[in-house]
Protein backbone atom coordinates (compact mmCIF):
# COMPACT_ATOMS: atom_id res chain seq x y z
CA UNK A 1 0.00 0.00 0.00
CA UNK A 2 1.11 3.58 -0.58
CA UNK A 3 2.16 5.13 2.71
CA UNK A 4 0.89 8.60 1.80
CA UNK A 5 -2.53 7.59 0.48
CA UNK A 6 -3.48 4.84 2.91
CA UNK A 7 -6.12 6.09 5.33
CA UNK A 8 -4.72 4.14 8.28
CA UNK A 9 -1.24 5.67 7.96
CA UNK A 10 -0.33 8.78 9.95
CA UNK A 11 -0.06 12.02 7.94
CA UNK A 12 3.12 12.38 5.91
CA UNK A 13 4.25 15.41 7.89
CA UNK A 14 3.92 13.59 11.22
CA UNK A 15 5.56 10.35 10.12
CA UNK A 16 8.42 12.08 8.33
CA UNK A 17 9.31 14.08 11.43
CA UNK A 18 9.27 10.87 13.50
CA UNK A 19 11.62 9.10 11.07
CA UNK A 20 14.07 11.99 10.92
CA UNK A 21 14.30 12.29 14.70
CA UNK A 22 14.28 8.58 15.57
CA UNK A 23 16.38 7.13 12.73
CA UNK A 24 18.75 10.00 11.97
CA UNK A 25 18.70 12.30 15.00
CA UNK A 26 17.67 15.19 12.73
CA UNK A 27 15.37 17.81 14.21
CA UNK A 28 16.27 21.00 12.37
CA UNK A 29 13.37 22.60 10.52
CA UNK A 30 15.33 23.39 7.37
CA UNK A 31 16.12 19.78 6.56
CA UNK A 32 12.59 18.71 7.43
CA UNK A 33 10.98 21.30 5.15
CA UNK A 34 13.37 20.61 2.25
CA UNK A 35 12.73 16.87 2.47
CA UNK A 36 8.99 17.34 2.89
CA UNK A 37 8.86 19.45 -0.28
CA UNK A 38 10.69 16.77 -2.25
CA UNK A 39 8.50 13.98 -0.98
CA UNK A 40 5.22 15.77 -1.60
CA UNK A 41 6.26 16.14 -5.22
CA UNK A 42 7.29 12.49 -5.49
CA UNK A 43 4.08 11.22 -3.89
CA UNK A 44 1.58 13.37 -5.77
CA UNK A 45 -0.95 11.12 -7.56
CA UNK A 46 -0.34 10.95 -11.30
CA UNK A 47 -4.01 10.34 -12.13
CA UNK A 48 -7.21 10.95 -10.16
CA UNK A 49 -9.91 8.45 -9.32
CA UNK A 50 -9.99 4.69 -9.19
CA UNK A 51 -11.45 1.66 -10.96
CA UNK A 52 -11.43 0.55 -14.59
CA UNK A 53 -10.06 2.97 -17.18
CA UNK A 54 -9.80 2.83 -20.97
CA UNK A 55 -6.26 3.17 -22.40
CA UNK A 56 -5.05 4.53 -25.73
CA UNK A 57 -4.91 1.18 -27.57
CA UNK A 58 -8.49 0.29 -26.61
CA UNK A 59 -7.57 -2.13 -23.82
CA UNK A 60 -8.49 -1.48 -20.20
CA UNK A 61 -6.55 -1.12 -16.98
CA UNK A 62 -7.22 -0.19 -13.36
CA UNK A 63 -6.43 2.98 -11.45
CA UNK A 64 -4.96 2.05 -8.07
CA UNK A 65 -6.24 4.74 -5.71
CA UNK A 66 -3.83 3.79 -2.92
CA UNK A 67 -0.87 4.51 -5.22
CA UNK A 68 -2.45 7.28 -7.27
CA UNK A 69 -1.37 5.48 -10.44
CA UNK A 70 -2.77 3.20 -13.14
CA UNK A 71 -1.54 -0.38 -13.44
CA UNK A 72 -0.56 0.39 -17.05
CA UNK A 73 0.24 3.44 -19.14
CA UNK A 74 -2.93 5.22 -20.21
CA UNK A 75 -1.10 6.98 -23.04
CA UNK A 76 0.69 3.90 -24.40
CA UNK A 77 -2.17 1.46 -23.88
CA UNK A 78 -2.19 -1.48 -21.47
CA UNK A 79 -1.51 -4.22 -24.02
CA UNK A 80 0.86 -2.07 -26.08
CA UNK A 81 2.93 -1.43 -22.96
CA UNK A 82 3.23 -5.17 -22.31
CA UNK A 83 4.49 -5.81 -25.83
CA UNK A 84 6.66 -2.74 -26.39
CA UNK A 85 8.11 -2.15 -22.91
CA UNK A 86 8.57 -5.73 -21.76
CA UNK A 87 8.25 -8.51 -24.31
CA UNK A 88 10.13 -6.99 -27.24
CA UNK A 89 13.03 -5.48 -25.22
CA UNK A 90 13.49 -8.79 -23.37
CA UNK A 91 14.56 -10.55 -26.57
CA UNK A 92 12.47 -13.59 -25.64
CA UNK A 93 10.87 -13.79 -29.07
CA UNK A 94 14.33 -14.22 -30.61
CA UNK A 95 15.47 -16.61 -27.88
CA UNK A 96 12.56 -19.00 -28.47
CA UNK A 97 13.91 -20.65 -31.63
CA UNK A 98 16.91 -22.20 -29.92
CA UNK A 99 15.16 -23.05 -26.67
CA UNK A 100 13.00 -25.87 -25.34
CA UNK A 101 12.12 -23.93 -22.21
CA UNK A 102 11.80 -20.23 -21.32
CA UNK A 103 11.75 -19.04 -17.72
CA UNK A 104 10.49 -15.60 -16.69
CA UNK A 105 10.29 -13.79 -13.35
CA UNK A 106 7.43 -11.30 -13.20
CA UNK A 107 7.54 -8.63 -10.47
CA UNK A 108 4.15 -6.98 -10.11
CA UNK A 109 1.64 -9.50 -11.47
CA UNK A 110 -1.14 -6.93 -11.24
CA UNK A 111 -3.83 -7.80 -13.80
CA UNK A 112 -1.68 -10.56 -15.26
CA UNK A 113 -1.35 -8.83 -18.62
CA UNK A 114 2.44 -9.08 -18.93
CA UNK A 115 2.27 -12.82 -18.36
CA UNK A 116 -0.71 -13.31 -20.69
CA UNK A 117 0.89 -11.32 -23.51
CA UNK A 118 4.19 -13.16 -23.09
CA UNK A 119 2.53 -16.60 -23.09
CA UNK A 120 0.51 -15.90 -26.22
CA UNK A 121 3.31 -14.41 -28.29
CA UNK A 122 5.88 -17.03 -27.32
CA UNK A 123 3.45 -19.83 -28.12
CA UNK A 124 2.62 -18.14 -31.44
CA UNK A 125 6.28 -18.55 -32.34
CA UNK A 126 6.75 -22.07 -30.94
CA UNK A 127 3.72 -24.18 -30.04
CA UNK A 128 5.61 -26.82 -28.03
CA UNK A 129 7.69 -24.38 -25.98
CA UNK A 130 7.66 -25.10 -22.23
CA UNK A 131 7.22 -21.86 -20.28
CA UNK A 132 7.87 -21.44 -16.58
CA UNK A 133 6.80 -18.25 -14.80
CA UNK A 134 7.47 -17.09 -11.25
CA UNK A 135 5.39 -14.04 -10.33
CA UNK A 136 5.26 -11.72 -7.32
CA UNK A 137 2.32 -9.59 -6.18
CA UNK A 138 1.46 -8.01 -2.84
CA UNK A 139 -2.29 -8.49 -3.23
CA UNK A 140 -4.58 -9.11 -6.15
CA UNK A 141 -7.02 -6.41 -7.27
CA UNK A 142 -10.68 -7.01 -6.53
CA UNK A 143 -11.75 -6.43 -10.11
CA UNK A 144 -9.80 -7.24 -13.26
CA UNK A 145 -10.93 -6.16 -16.73
CA UNK A 146 -10.35 -8.92 -19.28
CA UNK A 147 -7.96 -8.31 -22.18
CA UNK A 148 -9.02 -8.36 -25.86
CA UNK A 149 -10.41 -11.62 -27.22
CA UNK A 150 -7.16 -12.91 -28.73
CA UNK A 151 -5.62 -13.04 -25.24
CA UNK A 152 -8.63 -14.47 -23.40
CA UNK A 153 -7.60 -18.17 -23.46
CA UNK A 154 -4.35 -17.44 -21.62
CA UNK A 155 -6.02 -14.90 -19.34
CA UNK A 156 -8.63 -17.49 -18.31
CA UNK A 157 -5.94 -20.14 -17.87
CA UNK A 158 -4.16 -17.86 -15.41
CA UNK A 159 -7.10 -16.52 -13.43
CA UNK A 160 -8.97 -19.82 -13.26
CA UNK A 161 -5.96 -21.59 -11.77
CA UNK A 162 -4.32 -19.06 -9.43
CA UNK A 163 -2.11 -19.14 -7.46
CA UNK A 164 -0.24 -21.94 -9.21
CA UNK A 165 -0.64 -24.60 -11.86
CA UNK A 166 1.18 -26.78 -14.36
CA UNK A 167 -0.88 -27.38 -17.46
CA UNK A 168 -0.43 -27.55 -21.24
CA UNK A 169 3.32 -27.03 -21.04
CA UNK A 170 3.03 -23.97 -18.81
CA UNK A 171 4.19 -23.85 -15.19
CA UNK A 172 3.03 -20.82 -13.21
CA UNK A 173 3.51 -19.86 -9.58
CA UNK A 174 2.25 -16.67 -7.95
CA UNK A 175 3.86 -15.63 -4.65
CA UNK A 176 1.52 -13.29 -2.80
CA UNK A 177 2.63 -10.94 -0.04
CA UNK A 178 5.74 -8.85 0.50
CA UNK A 179 8.07 -9.68 -2.40
CA UNK A 180 11.06 -8.83 -0.21
CA UNK A 181 10.22 -11.81 1.96
CA UNK A 182 8.87 -14.13 -0.71
CA UNK A 183 11.95 -13.81 -2.94
CA UNK A 184 14.04 -15.35 -0.15
CA UNK A 185 12.12 -18.62 -0.64
CA UNK A 186 13.51 -19.05 -4.16
CA UNK A 187 17.01 -20.48 -4.13
CA UNK A 188 17.51 -20.68 -7.89
CA UNK A 189 15.48 -20.17 -11.03
CA UNK A 190 17.71 -19.49 -14.08
CA UNK A 191 15.41 -16.86 -15.60
CA UNK A 192 15.85 -15.81 -19.20
CA UNK A 193 14.20 -12.50 -18.30
CA UNK A 194 12.87 -10.52 -15.37
CA UNK A 195 9.88 -8.27 -16.06
CA UNK A 196 10.01 -5.62 -13.32
CA UNK A 197 6.63 -3.87 -13.30
CA UNK A 198 5.87 -2.55 -9.84
CA UNK A 199 4.28 0.82 -9.32
CA UNK A 200 6.66 3.73 -9.89
CA UNK A 201 9.82 3.90 -7.77
CA UNK A 202 8.71 6.89 -5.68
CA UNK A 203 5.31 5.34 -4.95
CA UNK A 204 6.53 1.76 -4.45
CA UNK A 205 10.21 2.16 -3.43
CA UNK A 206 10.50 -1.14 -1.56
CA UNK A 207 10.49 -2.98 -4.90
CA UNK A 208 13.26 -0.84 -6.40
CA UNK A 209 16.00 -0.82 -3.78
CA UNK A 210 19.57 -1.94 -4.34
CA UNK A 211 19.00 -4.58 -1.68
CA UNK A 212 15.89 -6.11 -3.24
CA UNK A 213 17.36 -5.97 -6.74
CA UNK A 214 20.47 -7.76 -5.48
CA UNK A 215 18.34 -10.72 -4.34
CA UNK A 216 16.00 -10.64 -7.31
CA UNK A 217 18.66 -10.61 -10.01
CA UNK A 218 20.32 -13.70 -8.52
CA UNK A 219 17.43 -15.55 -10.18
CA UNK A 220 18.66 -14.44 -13.61
CA UNK A 221 20.78 -16.48 -16.02
CA UNK A 222 24.17 -15.02 -16.83
CA UNK A 223 22.91 -14.15 -20.31
CA UNK A 224 19.42 -13.18 -19.12
CA UNK A 225 18.04 -9.65 -19.03
CA UNK A 226 16.11 -7.45 -16.64
CA UNK A 227 13.59 -5.11 -18.28
CA UNK A 228 11.34 -2.36 -16.96
CA UNK A 229 9.39 0.68 -18.06
CA UNK A 230 11.32 2.94 -15.69
CA UNK A 231 14.33 5.12 -16.45
CA UNK A 232 14.71 6.16 -12.80
CA UNK A 233 18.24 7.27 -11.96
CA UNK A 234 17.98 5.61 -8.55
CA UNK A 235 17.09 2.28 -10.13
CA UNK A 236 19.69 2.54 -12.88
CA UNK A 237 22.41 3.38 -10.34
CA UNK A 238 21.47 0.31 -8.30
CA UNK A 239 21.73 -1.89 -11.40
CA UNK A 240 25.14 -0.39 -12.26
CA UNK A 241 26.37 -1.08 -8.72
CA UNK A 242 25.28 -4.69 -9.20
CA UNK A 243 27.49 -4.94 -12.27
CA UNK A 244 24.92 -4.70 -15.05
CA UNK A 245 25.31 -3.01 -18.40
CA UNK A 246 22.40 -0.73 -19.27
CA UNK A 247 20.41 0.14 -22.36
CA UNK A 248 17.50 2.52 -22.84
CA UNK A 249 14.45 0.96 -24.45
CA UNK A 250 12.22 2.71 -26.95
CA UNK A 251 9.80 5.27 -25.43
CA UNK A 252 6.15 4.28 -25.72
CA UNK A 253 3.48 6.71 -24.56
CA UNK A 254 5.95 9.12 -22.97
CA UNK A 255 9.18 10.98 -23.68
CA UNK A 256 11.50 8.69 -21.73
CA UNK A 257 12.17 5.08 -22.59
CA UNK A 258 12.55 2.22 -20.15
CA UNK A 259 15.62 0.27 -19.07
CA UNK A 260 17.17 -3.04 -20.09
CA UNK A 261 19.97 -4.49 -17.98
CA UNK A 262 22.19 -7.49 -18.51
CA UNK A 263 25.68 -8.77 -17.85
CA UNK A 264 26.26 -9.75 -21.46
CA UNK A 265 24.54 -6.94 -23.35
CA UNK A 266 26.42 -3.92 -24.66
CA UNK A 267 26.12 -0.67 -22.71
CA UNK A 268 24.34 1.87 -24.90
CA UNK A 269 23.10 4.85 -22.91
CA UNK A 270 23.23 8.22 -24.60
CA UNK A 271 25.91 10.68 -23.48
CA UNK A 272 23.27 12.74 -21.67
CA UNK A 273 21.93 9.65 -19.87
CA UNK A 274 25.41 8.53 -18.89
CA UNK A 275 26.29 11.96 -17.51
CA UNK A 276 23.09 12.11 -15.47
CA UNK A 277 23.82 8.69 -14.03
CA UNK A 278 27.30 9.85 -13.10
CA UNK A 279 26.63 13.39 -11.84
CA UNK A 280 23.00 13.89 -10.84
CA UNK A 281 22.29 14.11 -7.09
CA UNK A 282 19.29 11.86 -7.78
CA UNK A 283 21.55 9.07 -9.06
CA UNK A 284 21.84 7.29 -5.73
CA UNK A 285 20.08 3.96 -5.07
CA UNK A 286 17.14 3.41 -2.78
CA UNK A 287 18.34 1.42 0.24
CA UNK A 288 16.62 -1.15 2.41
CA UNK A 289 19.44 -3.12 4.07
CA UNK A 290 17.11 -5.06 6.38
CA UNK A 291 14.54 -5.66 3.62
CA UNK A 292 11.75 -4.60 5.97
CA UNK A 293 11.87 -0.81 6.05
CA UNK A 294 8.54 0.89 5.58
CA UNK A 295 8.31 2.63 2.19
CA UNK A 296 8.33 6.11 3.73
CA UNK A 297 11.59 5.34 5.53
CA UNK A 298 13.16 4.18 2.24
CA UNK A 299 12.04 7.35 0.53
CA UNK A 300 13.16 9.62 3.39
CA UNK A 301 16.59 7.96 3.42
CA UNK A 302 16.88 8.48 -0.34
CA UNK A 303 15.77 12.10 -0.03
CA UNK A 304 18.40 12.84 2.61
CA UNK A 305 21.13 11.41 0.37
CA UNK A 306 19.83 13.47 -2.54
CA UNK A 307 19.87 16.64 -0.43
CA UNK A 308 23.35 15.97 0.92
CA UNK A 309 24.63 14.37 -2.31
CA UNK A 310 25.78 11.19 -0.60
CA UNK A 311 25.67 7.71 -2.13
Amino acid sequence: MSFILTRKAPPLEERLREILEKEYGISDEGTYQALLKLMKGWLKPSVPGEGISLTKDGSYTLIAKEYGEPYHSLTAGALSECVEKFLKPSGLLERVEGSKIIRVVDVGFGLGYNVVVMLKHLRDVKKDLYIEVLSFEKELPKEVPPPPEEYLPYWKLLWDNLPSFEKDGISFRLLLGDARERVKEIKSFDADAIFHDGFSPYKNPELWTLDFLALLTKLLKRDGVWVSYTSSLAVRKALKLLGFNLQSTYPVGRKMGGTKAGFEIEESLTEVEAQKLKNSPFAVPFRDPTLNREPLHILADYGLRVLYNKS
